[in-house]
């Protein structure tokens, strides 16, 4: 059961991911990250293993048993994050792990004193792993620390024999290569941010109607489906109203385009303005509007609908000229029992089309 859920989950997710972009960005900055994670264990493995190898060749069984033992804690910690999968303590468990070998070749020197020739590579290593912010911060850090161990007199556990102008070219290259990769991240995570900006305000172009700022048909169509979805599964109801403003063009002809986008605009707002948080208004198309009511039948949606015909023919006494604006509206109710929206669109709409035909400035839910 527990197994079930937790597909189900990831199934949500994917859904989730597949239809949002900037999800999907931040999927893949994610990724990066783990895959950062496995390069470095790849490189400590590599060190440790290299240095084992010299260590056992130099007769050093202590030395060499023990960087074997580290290198196979790194392999195991390497064969665990590729079986665990994509995980936000990845980077955590790998950037400790990297510390302890630090700190390790930082005290003991590795072998012949080259501990620190390697020990550098925790800079990108830790600036990949946690982003510019986080990892210039940890890396401060470490720097103070590795400051503190290299200029302290007689600092306890400190084994490697450094000269007193080998422990500065160290401090100052750790520095130096800190704020170099940081300035370079940072340029990186500004362009990944704007190119976020820039799919998010795509992604809201594509679903909104730029003269009236509502959802657009085909936004419209996909809160359809997943509704139809989701009370199939829930056997749930819901209701759409269909409006069209009556004589439009004529609006047009006599007062001009610019006059007829702000009716539009105004319509819109009321629209807007008068119904639910979780209602999808959308512009179904030229002066015709959609409305998706969640759990509402057609009675509660037929009053909204005559509620929203008055708010708009108020509408014309606010303007100076002497026009008159009303809407026409056609209601029908979807379900579990209904074939799919086709059908509940195209009986929505000849309702409405009965509206114009009965006079017009009316509502018909059946």
């Amino acid at each position: 059961m527990e197994i079930a859920a937790q597909q189900n989950n990831n199934a949500n997710y994917r859904d989730t991911a597949s239809s949002d972009p900037v999800a999907q960005a931040r999927g893949l900055d994610l990724r990066r990250r783990i895959q950062a994670s496995g390069y470095m264990l790849i490189f400590a493995l590599a060190i440790t293993g290299a240095m084992g190898v010299i260590a056992l060749m130099g007769a050093d069984l202590f030395l060499s048993t023990t960087l074997f033992g580290v290198a196979g804690v790194i392999l195991l910690a390497y064969i665990g994050v590729n079986v665990a999968g994509p995980s936000r303590k990845t980077p955590v468990l790998v950037g400790a792990l990297l510390l302890v070998l630090y700190f390790y070749l930082l005290l003991s020197g590795g072998v012949n004193n080259t501990g620190l020739m390697w020990a550098v590579m925790l800079v990108p290593g830790f600036i990949n792993l946690y982003g510019y912010k986080w990892g210039t911060v940890t890396l401060a850090g470490v720097g103070g620390a590795t400051a503190l161990i290299l200029f302290y007199p007689d600092f306890p556990g400190l084994l490697a024999q450094y000269d007193t102008a080998h422990r500065a070219r160290f401090i100052a290259v750790f520095g130096a290569l800190t704020a170099l990769t940081a300035i370079l991240d940072s340029s990186r995570h500004q362009t990944q941010q704007m190119l976020h900006r820039l799919t998010a305000e795509l992604e809201s172009h594509a679903c909104t109607d730029a003269l009236t700022g509502l959802s657009n048909r085909r936004e419209a169509y996909k809160a359809i489906n997943e509704l139809e979805r989701r009370n199939h599964e829930l056997a749930g109801r819901y209701t759409v109203l269909i409006g069209d403003l009556d004589s439009f063009k004529a609006i047009n002809d006599t007062f001009g385009h610019s006059f007829g986008d702000r009716v539009l605009q105004d319509v819109a707002n009321v629209l807007r303005e008068n119904t639910r948080g979780d209602d999808i208004v959308a512009r179904w198309g030229g002066e015709e509007f959609l409305i998706l009511l969640p759990n509402t039948d057609v009675e509660g949606g037929g009053v909204l609908a005559e509620k929203l015909r008055k708010k708009v023919e108020a509408l014309s006494e606010h303007y100076a000229e002497d026009v008159r604006v009303s809407i026409s509206f056609g209601v029908a109710e979807g379900g579990t029992a209904e074939p799919g929206h086709s059908q509940l669109l195209a009986e929505a709409d000849s309702r409405m089309y009965r509206a114009k035909t009965a006079g017009r400035n009316q509502v018909i839910s059946a």
